[in-house]
């Protein structure tokens, strides 16, 4: 006999009316994190870490999970519009932009890296490597040979998927602590050859990397629009950013839910199965690891273009540790949890610059914190409701019929 959970009254409202309130708290939240100063906005975070668990607990989570898959499309523009009007609401503030579009390149890379940590069970030490990777590439591209952003863009995606493939190739024969240390070598070398390389700037770096422009007028850059008045530079760049994650996201939901995906998860499970199963395991790691670098040379694009200026100390070992920590947040093998853990992380970071002996502290314990109380993250991964996502009836219904 299942025992009926207590639902609030909230949840009683029509569906389409409580999504979209929904999405309009979670931006709102969003948007108080990045405005406040940084007491309250760690204050907001800790709430919301508080909430999270605590919906998750009593089950609600999985009730609004089932809403949003039922009502996918009012859910998809109600979240698109509050996506639209947060630019307009920075549109003066340089600094809490800067902290958004930070929070959404970190949120492209740790979507790369869940593919291999949260869907294969494979724990990669260098996305700062393939984000380096990407960075680079956009700035040789723009600097030394001259040519537009979109070139150097397009070159980091060839440059990242191609690394990808040559980094996966010596992890085949490894698995569990043996890979881990393998990526861990990787990024460590990937380090100190940049420093190394005079070409690309060694320990200097490169710096007057182009920004991205649309027919001649640049993405990053302060104009004055009717209404607004003047906006920050980071206006357009923040509106291109979300346009590339809401791609990417749509992408990592679609393979998630696809065959590829189950194929991740039965090798995270057991590699022997999987190849009982008929599973080419060498193949669909190699994917991963390309699909993971490809996330990675967007972000790493993306980040060039922000900073114009990409040096050796962007993409250390530490960085590495800082996006794995965001996967673990969020919630592993969950692209949705994964986009929240790296905004809540990036937040987290950006305001305690003030006090950077002890930024790495705070969002240490933090990560204690979760990984003892909820070690699935904060929005763990779900089952996949096949039936409810492409709105077909359960075999049983039809039979019985």
């Amino acid at each position: 006999m299942k025992l009926k959970r207590t639902i609030p009254s909230i949840f009683k409202l029509p569906e389409p009316i409580l999504i979209v309130l929904c999405n309009i708290l979670i931006f709102g939240l969003a948007f108080a994190m990045l405005r406040l100063s940084y007491q309250y906005s760690l204050a907001c975070v800790a709430i919301t870490i508080a909430v999270l668990l605590l919906m998750d607990i009593k089950g609600y989570i999985n009730h609004l999970f089932s809403l949003y898959i039922r009502h996918k499309k009012i859910a998809f523009f109600s979240a698109l519009l509050c996506l639209l009007v947060l630019p307009i609401l920075l549109a003066g503030l340089r600094y809490e932009s800067h902290i958004a579009i930070m929070a959404l390149i970190y949120a492209m890379v740790c979507l790369g890296l869940n593919f291999q940590m949260g869907s294969t069970n494979m724990v990669n030490f260098a996305p700062a490597a393939f984000m380096g990777i990407g960075a680079y590439s956009m700035a040789v591209v723009t600097v030394k040979l001259g040519a537009s952003a979109w070139l150097g863009l397009g070159m980091a995606l060839v440059l990242c998927a191609f690394a990808g493939l040559l980094i996966g190739l010596p992890t085949l024969r490894t698995k569990g602590y043996y890979l881990s240390l393998v990526t861990m070598a990787l990024q460590l070398a990937f380090t100190q050859m940049i420093k190394n390389i005079a070409s690309v700037g060694g320990p200097n770096g490169i710096s007057d990397i182009k920004a991205f422009s649309i027919a001649g007028h640049s993405l990053y850059k302060s104009y004055t629009l009717p209404l607004l008045g003047k906006v920050a530079p980071h206006f357009f760049y923040l509106y291109f950013c979300s346009i590339l994650l809401i791609v990417l996201i749509y992408v990592a939901l679609r393979i998630y839910v696809s065959r590829y995906g189950l194929a991740l998860n039965t090798i995270a499970q057991d590699e022997i199965a999987a190849n009982c199963l008929g599973v080419d395991v060498s193949r669909q790691k190699l994917l991963a690891f390309v699909l993971g670098g490809l996330f990675c040379g967007v972000g790493g694009a993306l980040y060039a273009g922000l900073t114009s200026f990409v040096g050796p100390n962007d993409f250390t070992f530490s960085r590495s540790l800082v996006y794995i920590c965001m996967v673990i947040l969020g919630g592993m093998d969950n692209p949705l949890g994964v986009v929240v853990g790296a905004f809540l992380l990036t937040v987290v970071m950006e305001k305690l610059r003030e006090f950077a002996d002890y930024a790495q502290l705070v969002y240490a314990l933090l990560l204690v914190i979760i990984l003892i109380v909820r070690p699935s993250g904060l929005i763990p991964k779900r089952v996949r409701d096949y039936c409810a996502l492409f709105n077909r009836r359960p075999q049983q219904e039809i039979e019985e019929k």
